[in-house]
């Protein structure tokens, strides 16, 4: 324990001792002791997590320095497999996590650092200024609409937040912002999120970076295909809806009502719930058709991916589904699965119906494109392997970093 209190201590960068104390004393009045236990372990275990990442030394030479300012997934696509891209056509790189990594130690290092999501501090403003002045390219990178606080209506996660968690949210969104205004130029994960950072910031020069596969996903995606058929022996359909926060809940009740008829009308279809997702009422009638699973791990997914015939990305058709990116397309692409898709943001161009996949442009259609993945099963296995060759193609680290290097 003192090891841990020791390794947050001296990694921890940003707020002041002194404001932490002030937000914990907030929390305490507003939410309570458990809650504001949780809120303290989460953060110290998010810092010590960071300072677990071995720092680079301060003599290195190198292109590019990756800074996550959000673990998890965002981390992985934004910053792991950006450094793994940029390796694979011949650049050098590192990656550290915000805040345990002292920035400004590393203004002489690189020639372009990106800061993924890094919120604004006094130590992340004086690095800007500093890797300026030394004429270093500062690059502020962002997959999501969590660009500014003004989008705080948008976001879906705020909708069942109490006044004080929602509070803090929205003040990370302004200190996201504030670092995107003190940047020249930024890069997003699709042509949609990057149309909204040239309106809300129309200073910054504004580059469209996808989310490609790793390698190491290519591998396990073909490890997944290769160890289970194409259909099931018994003639059953499964559907499958992945989720990776309880904000798609939102998502999966869109399609609800089709869903349940498809359901009622095709009996060898069953349903796959895999994630914080509860099933809307409407579905929770067909027993043990709705099979529910855990979150897994990214390594762990792809034998639940390849076990979903068919996959299901509804979305509630708005703003912050528009700015999403293609991540549940290149995931299914990956072993050989199409998707059924909401024609909404990046999916109108990624999915072309009937192709690769199917477009629902109502929530209607889904269940028109449902009955004709159940009924087809050679077009089902047909369109999932389309997905599969141009994910290889043109969405995974080696065939971007192929293209970047002509």
């Amino acid at each position: 324990m003192a090891v841990r209190a020791l390794r947050f201590l001296f990694a921890r960068r940003g707020e002041s001792l002194a404001t932490l104390a002030g937000l914990g004393l907030r929390s305490l009045r507003a939410e309570g002791l458990a809650a504001t236990w949780r809120r303290l372990r989460a953060y110290v275990g998010a810092v010590t997590t960071a300072a677990a990442t071995p720092l680079p030394p301060t003599s290195t030479r190198k292109d590019v320095l990756y800074v996550a300012g959000c673990p998890g997934h965002p981390r992985r696509w934004r910053c792991e497999h950006a450094l793994e891209r940029l390796e694979r056509a011949g650049g050098s790189g590192d990656l550290v996590d915000h805040p345990a990594a002292p920035l400004g130690a590393y203004v002489g290092c690189y020639r372009r650092f990106v800061l993924q999501r890094v919120p604004h501090d006094p130590a992340v403003a004086a690095f800007v200024r500093a890797a300026r002045a030394a004429g270093r390219e500062v690059v502020a990178d962002v997959d999501d609409l969590v660009i500014h606080e003004r989008y705080g209506p948008e976001l879906p996660i705020l909708r069942g937040y109490r006044p004080f968690a929602r509070e803090l949210y929205v003040q990370q969104l302004r200190r996201i912002g504030r670092t995107l205004a003190l940047v020249d130029r930024a890069t997003a994960a699709t042509a949609e999120l990057a149309a909204e950072l040239r309106r809300c910031f129309p200073h910054l020069l504004v580059e469209v970076v996808p989310n490609v596969a790793s390698a190491a996903m290519v591998a396990r995606g073909a490890e997944a295909l290769a160890a289970a058929p194409d259909t099931a022996a018994d003639g059953s359909v499964t559907l499958g809806y992945f989720a990776g926060t309880a904000t798609h809940d939102a998502d999966l009740a869109t399609i609800a009502a089709p869903l349940a008829e498809v359901l009622a009308a095709r009996p060898q279809a069953r349903l796959l719930l895999v994630g914080e997702v509860e099933p809307p009422p409407a579905l929770r009638a067909f027993g043990a058709r709705l099979e529910r699973r855990p979150p897994v791990p990214w390594t762990a997914l792809p034998p639940l991916l390849r076990q979903a015939d068919v996959h299901l990305v509804p979305l509630v058709d708005g703003l912050f589904a528009a700015c999403k990116s293609e991540l549940k397309w290149v995931e299914a692409a990956l072993v050989g699965r199409p998707v059924v898709a909401a024609a909404v943001g990046p999916f109108r161009r990624c999915v072309r119906h009937g192709e690769n996949g199917w477009l629902a442009a109502e929530v209607t259609s889904f269940g028109a494109a449902l009955r004709a993945a159940i009924d087809d099963p050679a077009r089902r296995v047909r369109l999932g392997a389309a997905a599969r060759a141009e994910v290889l193609a043109q969405w995974t680290t080696a065939a971007c970093a192929v293209a970047a290097s002509r």
